[in-house]
């Protein structure tokens, strides 16, 4: 039991490291890409449009890579082994934090934007993480499932923080928009070696066609063999892709509802996702399990499915900004707990064998709702920073009903 506890903490950290990598960029990249007189590595030249298009592609380069990797690499764990493909994607993944520290020192444009695009294909080891502690006998998914949610919730806040302040000159003369990420390389090369000596590799007995690493980066066609080995699968998997399109709707444009309405303070907004994230990380660690004591997985899911499409309603009908507050932790809790329980319900349903491929395509469909909410979010707003929030509130509502009619 104590080899698992230094197990999942080793898978927890992982999973920490991941989430902090992905969001260090936001404080670093608009700046970066929009202000020429703070760094050079777009020629001052160049228009304000180029440069908005570039910081585009620059913060999706990441996303776009974990939406490709999360799947293959997830496949690759149930074939080849989790601890080797995990140690793998770490290697590359330390190579990419690297990378986008020269490139940005150096100021080259085109490695800064493969070097993004390979970190997040390599850090798609969270559907490997999460595979993982399905491996774990002597630990209950709740709590598993739960910790990795809830740090990974703690790791998206803690990113910006990291990168926003250690890029800063004006407090100490060496921090530089390279330095977070030679600091994420640092973090990584620990991680690994960690990973290394504490992760043990389990072999399981593998009860479908075996697949090439070629065969797998033909997604589309993975998919649908995926779909076909379990229709409770099928459908869980859309289920948890339409509620998560609801939630990132509120992830990425919260922030916008709140300053078209109120004018807020990047400080201000800051406070605003740290009781959101506070209550994540509660909802996830704590609140999930204890939850699961007294009610069943379908009832909670149910449950708060409704009250997160109630609170984004709320948020429309009723804008205020203490109230607003309020629903940002209270969403937080119900968030949570359909998240770790759906995800949970994906893990049983889907074989011991392609554990990793069920958790990977999780992750790479929510990374393509993603994409998609940033390419469409943009024209909604214009007709109200309200709007993407009552679209939310009734896509939580349609996968509700589609969660219904499945029991």
């Amino acid at each position: 039991m104590q080899e698992e506890k230094q197990q999942l903490f080793i898978i927890l950290l992982i999973t920490f490291i991941g989430f902090v990598g992905a969001s260090i960029a936001y404080p670093i990249f608009p700046p970066l890409f929009l202000h020429p007189t703070l760094g050079s590595i777009i020629p001052s030249t160049w228009s304000d449009h180029t440069r908005s298009i570039l910081l585009g592609v620059a913060l999706a380069a990441y996303p776009l890579g974990q939406f490709i990797g999360s799947p293959i690499l997830g496949g690759c764990s149930d074939r080849y082994g989790r601890k080797r493909i995990l140690m793998f994607s770490l290697a590359g993944s330390m190579i990419g934090y690297l990378f986008t520290a020269l490139s940005l020192q150096l100021n080259w444009i085109g490695a800064l934007l493969a070097s993004r695009f390979l970190t997040g294909l390599m850090e798609s080891n969270l559907a490997i993480a999460r595979a993982m502690v399905t491996d774990l006998n002597s630990i209950s998914k709740y709590k598993s499932f739960g910790r990795i949610n809830g740090v990974a919730a703690i790791g998206y806040v803690m990113g910006p923080i990291l990168g926003g302040f250690l890029s800063e000159r004006n407090l100490v003369s060496w921090f530089s928009f390279a330095f977070p990420f030679y600091l994420a390389t640092f973090f990584s090369i620990i991680t690994l070696l960690l990973a290394a000596k504490k992760l043990t590799e389990k072999k399981h007995e593998i009860t479908y066609p075996i697949v090439s690493i070629w065969q797998r980066f033909n997604l589309i066609a993975r998919i649908k063999a995926l779909f076909k080995t379990s229709v409770n699968l099928k459908h869980l998997l859309l289920i948890s892709t339409i509620f998560t399109f609801a939630v990132d709707i509120f992830y990425e444009f919260g922030p916008v509802y709140l300053t078209g309405l109120w004018s807020m303070t990047p400080a201000g907004i800051a406070v605003y996702n740290g009781i959101l994230s506070l209550t994540l990380a509660i909802g996830s660690g704590w609140l999930t399990h204890r939850l699961s004591l007294y009610f069943s997985a379908e009832r909670i899911i149910i449950i708060g499915m409704f009250i997160t499409a109630m609170i984004l309603g709320l948020m429309v009908v009723w804008p205020s900004l203490i109230f607003a507050f309020i629903l940002f932790g209270l969403v937080g809790l119900s968030i949570a707990v359909v998240n770790v329980n759906i995800t949970i319900q994906i893990s049983n349903t889907a074989d011991k064998s392609i554990q990793g491929e069920a958790m990977g395509t999780q992750l790479s469909l929510r990374m393509l709702g993603d994409a998609l909410i940033c390419l469409v979010g943009g024209f909604v707003i214009i007709a109200s920073v309200a709007l993407p929030i009552a679209a939310g509130c009734m896509i939580a509502l349609m996968a509700a009903g589609m969660y219904g009619r499945k029991l």
